[in-house]
C-alpha cells in the first residue's frame, strides 16, 4: 500500500529522534519559488529504507533557512516521525565547480612560477660562473692574439644569451605573478562564503517492511529574490513598442541551482501579512498621538493562465532560412493567483550561488504607441522623441527599471512606477537630429524706451523648424512668456502665432504635423512695463 505523509516542522521541530547514527541522503534541487525577497527551495531523495526507524540526513544544506519553514512529504509505506534543522559548524559549504578550476589554475601558475624562479637562479648561477673565470693565460705565458678574440667572442656570445634569457624570465615572472594575483582575487571573492557552517536537517522516519521511498523536502532560504526590469524596444514611429518584461533574479544561498524548475512569485514572504488595525485618535492638550502603519494590501484577482506554445521547428531539410531564435516568455505560464502572480518557467535554468544578477525574460507583449516629437528650444535646440504607450496597465507589471531601444539602438533608461504613473505611459527615446531647430532673438524688435513714470521694453524671437526626415512627424514645441509677481510690472503678450498661451503659467504650446522637408516659422513676442526707477532683468 503507498502512504503519502506531509509534515510542517511548525509542529514536529524538537521531537525527539533516534540516537543511532544517521543515515545521510543524497538529494537534488528540484524546483525553485522565487519570490521578491526570498525563496523556497524544493529537493527530492530517493531512499531505500531498512524496516524499523531511520534518522534520514539532508547534509551541506545553506546556513539562513527558516526554521519554520521547512516541510517533509513522501511517498511509499512509511511515516514521517518529526523533523530536526540544526547548524553544523563542522563541514562548510562544498566548493562548486567554478572554485575547483580556479584552485587548479591557481597551483599550475604556481609551479609555472616556481620554475621561472629556479630557471632564473641557474641564468644568474651561470653568468657569475663566467665572470668569475674571465681571466685567460698565466703569470709567465703571454696571451695569443687569436684565442684573446676566441674567448671575447664565446664571453660576448653566451652573455648576450643569459642576459636575453633573463629578460624573458622576468617578464614571464611579471605575466605569471598578475594571473596569480587575479585568481587569487576572484578566488576571495567567490570562496568569502566557503568556510561557514552549514545547515542540515533531520528526518526521522519509520516502517513496517524494506521500501524505496520518495522523499521531498523543501524549506525557505533569505538570501535570494528577483526583481522587476522591463525593455521598451521601438522599431521605428510607424510601429507599436514592444515591451519585455524581464526577471533578474539573484541568490547567494550557499548551494548553487543547477537545471531547476524556476517559479518566479511577486509574493513577499518576509514581509508582514497581517492585516492593519486602526488604532483610536486620542487628542490632548500640546500632544497628538497617532498610530499609522504602512500596508501593502494586494487585490483580490482571479485565476487566469496565458500558456505560451513551443516555437515550431521547421522539419524540411531544404529550409535555409534559420528562425529567430526565442527567450524563455515562450516557455512561461503566467497565472494570477489571489494574492499574487506567478510566472511558471518550463524549462530548466541554472543559477550558482554568487550574488550575480541573471536576466531572465518572462513576458513579451506588443503594445500601441503613438510618437511625437517634444522640442523646448530656449532650454536646448534639439527635439526629442516620445512614445505615448497605452494598454500596459493590463499586465500586472511592478515598478521598475525601463531600457530603452529605437531603432536597435540603445538610447538611455527611465522607470516604471506602477502607482504614479498614468493610463498613458511617457517615455523618451532619446534625441533625433533629423528635426532642426532654431530660436533667434529679433534685434528689430528689441526696444527700450520711457512713458511718463514707467519704462517699456520688448523683446521678440523667431522659432523655426524644418524636418530634414523622410516621413512625416508629430511636433509639441513648447515657449514662453514671463509671469509677473509684482503688481508694478505688467506682461503684455505681444504675438505667439498660433499658439495656445496659459496666462498663469506663461506657458505657449504649439502642436502640429509636418510634412518631410518642410519649414515652419512662429514669433513670439511681448512687451513688459514697470516703474523707470526699478531695474527688471528681461533677457
Amino acid at each position: 500500500m503507498k502512504r503519502i505523509t506531509l509534515i510542517a516542522a511548525a509542529f514536529m521541530l524538537g521531537f525527539p529522534l533516534k540516537a543511532s547514527d544517521p543515515q545521510e541522503v543524497t538529494s537534488q534541487i528540484k524546483d525553485v519559488t522565487v519570490f521578491l525577497r526570498g525563496a523556497q527551495v524544493t529537493r527530492q531523495a530517493k531512499i531505500a529504507l531498512q524496516k524499523g526507524t531511520t534518522t534520514l540526513a539532508f547534509r551541506e544544506l545553506p546556513l539562513h533557512i527558516d526554521p519554520q519553514s521547512i516541510q517533509a512529504r513522501g511517498e511509499g509505506n512509511f511515516v514521517i516521525l518529526s523533523l530536526l534543522h540544526q547548524v553544523n559548524y563542522l563541514t562548510s559549504q562544498r566548493k562548486n565547480a567554478e572554485v575547483k578550476i580556479l584552485q587548479d589554475s591557481l597551483r599550475y601558475y604556481e609551479e609555472q612560477l616556481a620554475y621561472t624562479g629556479s630557471m632564473q637562479s641557474v641564468m644568474k648561477s651561470e653568468e657569475e660562473l663566467l665572470l668569475a673565470n674571465r681571466s685567460i693565460g698565466g703569470d709567465e705565458k703571454g696571451v695569443i692574439m687569436s684565442e684573446l678574440k676566441t674567448a671575447a667572442d664565446f664571453f660576448r656570445a653566451r652573455l648576450t644569451e643569459i642576459k636575453k634569457e633573463q629578460l624573458k624570465l622576468t617578464r614571464e615572472t611579471t605575466r605569471l605573478n598578475e594571473r596569480i594575483e587575479k585568481i587569487r582575487s576572484q578566488l576571495n571573492l567567490m570562496s568569502a562564503g566557503l568556510n561557514k557552517p552549514t545547515s542540515e536537517i533531520l528526518v526521522n522516519v519509520t516502517c513496517n517492511e524494506n521500501v524505496t521511498a520518495n522523499l521531498w523536502l523543501t524549506y525557505a532560504v533569505t538570501e535570494a529574490g528577483w526583481a522587476p526590469a522591463y525593455d521598451v524596444r521601438a522599431k521605428d514611429v510607424l510601429n507599436p513598442v514592444q515591451l519585455v518584461y524581464n526577471a533578474r533574479v539573484t541568490q547567494n544561498t550557499g548551494e548553487d541551482w543547477d537545471k531547476v524548475a524556476i517559479k518566479l512569485s511577486t509574493a513577499n514572504p518576509q514581509q508582514r501579512g497581517d492585516k492593519p488595525d486602526l488604532q483610536p485618535w486620542y487628542l490632548d492638550f500640546e500632544q497628538d498621538y497617532r498610530a499609522l502603519s504602512e500596508y501593502n494590501v494586494a487585490r483580490p484577482g482571479t485565476t487566469k493562465k496565458a500558456a505560451y506554445a513551443a516555437p515550431m521547428v521547421a522539419e524540411d531539410a531544404a529550409e535555409l532560412k534559420m528562425e529567430e531564435a526565442v527567450t524563455a516568455a515562450t516557455y512561461t505560464e503566467i497565472t494570477e493567483g489571489q494574492t499574487n502572480l506567478e510566472f511558471n518557467i518550463k524549462i530548466p535554468y541554472d543559477i550558482p550561488s554568487d550574488n550575480k544578477q541573471y536576466t531572465i525574460n518572462i513576458q513579451d507583449n506588443t503594445l500601441p504607441a503613438t510618437y511625437e516629437y517634444y522640442c523646448i528650444p530656449k532650454l536646448d535646440r534639439e527635439a526629442f522623441l516620445v512614445a505615448h504607450i497605452t494598454g500596459w496597465e493590463n499586465f500586472n507589471l511592478l515598478s521598475g527599471e525601463i531600457n530603452l531601444f529605437f531603432e536597435g539602438t540603445y538610447v538611455g533608461k527611465s522607470y516604471l512606477n506602477v502607482r504614479n504613473t498614468n493610463d498613458t505611459l511617457d517615455l523618451s527615446l532619446g534625441r533625433d537630429k533629423g528635426i532642426v531647430v532654431t530660436r533667434v532673438k529679433m534685434k528689430d524688435f528689441t526696444e527700450q524706451k520711457t512713458v511718463g513714470s514707467n519704462k517699456r521694453e520688448t523683446r521678440a524671437w523667431e522659432i523655426t523648424i524644418r524636418n530634414n526626415k523622410r516621413q512625416a512627424v508629430a511636433l509639441h514645441l513648447e515657449d514662453q512668456l514671463p509671469v509677473s509677481m509684482n503688481k508694478d510690472i505688467q506682461v503684455e503678450p505681444m504675438e505667439y502665432t498660433g499658439g495656445k498661451y496659459n496666462q498663469e503659467t506663461g506657458r505657449i504650446i504649439w502642436r502640429f504635423r509636418m510634412e518631410p522637408s518642410a519649414e515652419k516659422k512662429m514669433r513670439v513676442s511681448f512687451a513688459v512695463k514697470y516703474p523707470k526707477d526699478q531695474r527688471v532683468f528681461i533677457d
